[in-house]
Parts: C-alpha cells; structure tokens; sequence
C-alpha cells in the first residue's frame, strides 16, 4: 500500500551561497521604511529593503527558486498554463522586508493572503546564545525560535497531520503559498536572527492566460 499523496500546501526549502547570504545581511539596516505598522510581528525592528534587495545579484537567484517553486513543486490552477509563459514570467516580487529578531520577539501565526500569491522567507544571519540553557517541549525539540507551518485542524488521536516546525539555519530558503499559516516562536538570551520576507504576486500575463483558459472551460458547460 501506498500513500498517494501528502495532504495540505507544499513547502520547499532551498539553501543561497554564502555569498548571496552575506549580500542580503548587508541590507538588513534600518531605514526610512518602517514596516511595523503594515506587519503582525511582535518585533521592534522590521524595514522595507525592496529596492535594495532588486539592486542585488542574488534577486536573480530568489526569482529564479521561487519560479522553480511553481513549475516543480506546486503551481495550483496555474498549471494549466505553464507551457504558455516564455521565461518563466510567472510571479513578481511585490514586496521584501527584513526582521530582526531578538529575545521574546516573535511573529504570531498569520498568513500573507491579502498582498501576495507566493511567500519566501530566508534567513541571512542567526546567531544563537549558547550560555543559555535551553528548554524542550512535549514532543522532544528545543526552543530556538522555530518556523512553524500549520494546515487544517489537528485530528483526534494524532491522525493526519496539521502543522511542522523547522530550526532555520543560515542561507535557508523557504517557499510556500501566501495562503498558508505559519509564525516563529521566540528566541532566547542574547540570540539574535535575521530573517527576509519577499511577497510574490503572478504577473498580469499570467493572470490573463489563466483567465483564458478557465472561460474557455466554462463555455463548454
């Protein structure tokens, strides 16, 4: 017997160069674009880079993983239009964001749904406090700020499964759709995280291909 497939939103996790980890840390200063009032985090620093992280050669490589994203991973209803989209011009980064993430500072669970289709988080620089001691939960895992996803409702005696957490480390890429639950649990100490959050929007081309082949569908009904 086998499983025909994993219930819920794929993640997919991918790892940046030690290079292109260092250029995006480089860009995670404060700026003229506060973001606390536009996020959920309970975080005191969070600064829009867009632009800057638009002037960096690793922008390329993030578009790129995340285009990668919907052709191998999961495209949704937009696999319907794959073939028609030259260059892999499906998503536009809309937005990008760096957090910096001290002691007790967490992002609740939320989603991106209202501004964005796709969502990237990638961690820059984290650096853990290791004089601490450091504390586990009920199923075993140490608190060290994980990122957590969550799907559905848990299932009475543990069937199915509702949710995951991963111990992000340096240069990690995370992908996964706007629409999915997921938060961070604090850090402890003197820890301190960087992480970068980039919205992705799919272009009007792909929109409109999609839009043409869905009314298409409908006219045969």
């Amino acid at each position: 017997m086998n499983v025909v497939e994993y219930f819920g939103p794929r993640v997919a996790k991918t790892k940046l160069s030690v290079d292109e980890t260092k250029s995006l840390e480089a860009i995670c200063v404060p700026n003229n674009q506060h973001y606390n009032d536009r996020l959920v985090g309970y975080l005191k620093e969070e600064y829009g880079i867009l632009e800057e992280l638009k002037d960096l050669s690793v922008y390329k490589t993030i578009i790129n993983n995340v285009n990668n994203y919907i052709t191998q991973i999961d495209s949704g209803n937009y696999v319907r239009i794959l073939d028609q989209i030259p260059n892999n011009n499906f998503l536009e980064m809309t937005d990008a964001w760096y957090n910096e993430q001290k002691a007790m500072e967490h992002n609740p669970i939320h989603t991106h749904i209202t501004s964005a289709d796709i969502v990237c988080v990638i961690f820059p620089k984290i650096l853990l406090d290791n004089e601490i001691k450091y504390y586990e939960n009920n199923e075993g895992s140490e608190q060290k700020g994980q990122l957590y996803f969550m799907y559905g409702e848990p299932e009475k005696n543990a069937f199915g499964r509702s949710g995951f957490g991963v111990v992000p480390e340096e240069g990690d890429m995370y992908i996964f759709p706007a629409s999915l639950n997921h938060y961070t649990s604090p850090v402890l100490g003197k820890s301190v995280r960087f992480s970068i959050s980039c919205n992705f929007s799919f272009t009007s081309l792909s929109k409109r291909a999609l839009g043409k082949v869905l009314s298409k569908k409908e006219k045969k009904f």
